[in-house]
């Protein structure tokens, strides 16, 4: 484990791949990719939503009208969070350059729900992404390895490990 400058709090492992980041330079965090060879677990999320702080809307942006399903689906894992004004939520075609750490960024979270970005395209698991990004307007990440939908801790692992032979992408 090595542990990067304090800008961006949180230890990482150094491994290729991708990244998702969070914020500008202050607030920003990244992280890199590991790979996990074993069978896939179950991924699918649960029909419950966990409880948060305070609650928070968003809006999806023409440029996720493709993903719009994918991102209510991840949007539904918070009980605070609901369709309509709030943080606009938009999807790239590529990686995200402007998040303000790294390269291969995937996700995108700016002041915690002011703007959200995602690149759907760089991972396998889209509404779990989602619910990661969702997740950061109010939490930040939690020690499980590899990000599922068994609980909020683990929607918020720094990693969505992939268990077919793809790299890992490490989530923010």
């Amino acid at each position: 484990m090595r542990k990067w400058p304090a800008i961006l709090a949180i230890a990482v492992t150094a491994v290729s791949g991708l990244i998702v980041a969070h914020g500008n330079a202050i607030d920003a965090h990244g992280t890199s990719v590991i790979n996990i060879n074993e069978q896939a677990p179950a991924t699918q999320q649960g029909a419950r939503a966990w409880p948060v702080p305070r609650q928070m809307s968003y809006t999806i942006t023409a440029s996720c009208s493709q993903y719009a399903s994918t991102i209510r689906r991840g949007a539904a894992a918070w009980q605070g969070l609901t369709e309509g004004g709030g943080t606009p939520v938009e999807c790239r075609n590529s990686y995200i350059s402007d998040c303000g750490a790294g390269s291969r960024i995937v996700g995108c979270n700016w002041g915690q729900g002011q703007r959200i970005a995602l690149y759907m395209g760089g991972v396998g698991d889209g509404a779990l992404l989602a619910a990661h990004e969702f997740g950061h307007d109010w939490y930040g990440h939690s020690s499980y390895q590899c990000a599922g939908w068994g609980s909020p801790q683990e929607v918020m692992a720094p990693t969505m490990c992939s268990y077919d032979r793809k790299p890992a992408q490490r989530i923010d």
